[in-house]
């Protein structure tokens, strides 16, 4: 995660003022975290894309351990934002734990009454659902024993080398429902993908 990266080399801050020399291209990258002060006063913020990945609290409680809160986060996009940023919200990874619809409407609905006005204007989405590996499981088990246990035999189906995804009808049903939700509370706004 390039924000956090920063916290400690500088090196986004580097990037970003070196990069607004570039005639082509943007920089594009998404992140958890919310130390984003040191970013404010930079030159070249039109060539920044920030996407902010969101999940609802629980998740962010029980599998984003060590990540900025919600709280945060939508903080922090609001002040990329009024510094003048390009700026997205990541729906990532949509795990499908309990009450994952309840969960996911009380998300859309903070984002909703929490980001500015200024970010509404011409926010975009992009949803991505998990995609989980028996690697990802063992070393989780190890290093994060209190954590739930995202792997579902009933939802998820094998996708080779190890990973696994959730299942047609369950990622359709899920896409449905977010888009809805989503065209619902900020029906200006572009979803670009899920995926």
């Amino acid at each position: 995660d390039l924000i956090l990266e920063n916290s400690i080399t500088g090196n986004l801050v580097w990037t970003i003022e070196n990069f607004k020399k570039a005639k082509k291209g943007y920089i594009t990258f998404p992140t958890k975290f919310d130390m984003v002060d040191s970013l404010l006063n930079l030159d070249g913020k039109e060539k920044v894309i920030i996407r902010m990945s969101v999940n609802p609290k629980e998740i962010i409680q029980k599998v984003e351990m060590g990540t900025s809160q919600l709280e945060k986060r939508v903080e922090a996009i609001n002040k990329l934002k009024q510094a003048g940023y390009n700026v997205g919200i990541l729906i990532a990874p949509v795990i499908f734990v309990e009450n994952w619809q309840k969960l996911y409407e009380e998300l859309i609905i903070y984002l909703h009454q929490n980001l500015s006005d200024e970010v509404k204007r011409d926010l975009f989405f992009e949803v991505i659902f998990m995609t989980y590996s028996y690697v990802h499981r063992k070393i989780n088990e190890e290093a994060f024993p209190s954590a739930i246990d995202l792997y579902s035999k009933d939802l998820m189906t094998g996708r080779g080398k190890g990973k696994y995804t959730y299942k047609q009808e369950q990622r359709k049903l899920g896409e449905q429902y977010i888009g809805e939700l989503l065209k619902e509370y900020f029906p200006e706004n572009k979803i670009v993908y899920f995926s």
